[in-house]
Order: C-alpha cells, then structure tokens, then sequence
C-alpha cells in the first residue's frame, strides 16, 4: 500500500467513527425519550456506537482486500 491508499483508509475509518457516533447519540435520545435514566441511556448509547463500529470495521475488512 502506497501513502495515498494509506490516507484514504484512515479517513474513512474517521468518517465511519464519525457516523458511529452519530448512531450512538441517536440510540442515548431513544433511549432518554423512553423514560431511562441517564446513566442507562448512556449504555445504550455506548452500545449502539460500538456496535455499529464493529460493523464498519467488519465492513472494511471484507472490502479493503478485495479492492486492493
């Protein structure tokens, strides 16, 4: 892999990260808006972000090879 191909990857994992997070803040609204107390919601939040990382994650590793 050369740098460019190097810089791409990177700034996609930081868009991913990004939607993750995204995600994450959706699920902690979801999850306040339904009557949780914070510390709960915080959770679920986490939950949701992690698992959507492990998705793109997963995502990535299926396609990266089979570009390169």
């Amino acid at each position: 892999m050369n740098t460019q191909n190097l810089l791409i990857l990177l700034l996609r994992l930081v868009v991913l990260a990004a939607v993750s997070a995204i995600a994450g803040l959706i699920g902690y609204n979801v999850a306040r808006a339904g009557g949780s107390p914070v510390t709960d919601a915080l959770g679920r939040g986490s939950f949701v972000f992690f698992s959507t990382m492990t998705l793109f994650i997963a995502l990535l590793a299926v396609l990266v090879p089979a570009v390169t």
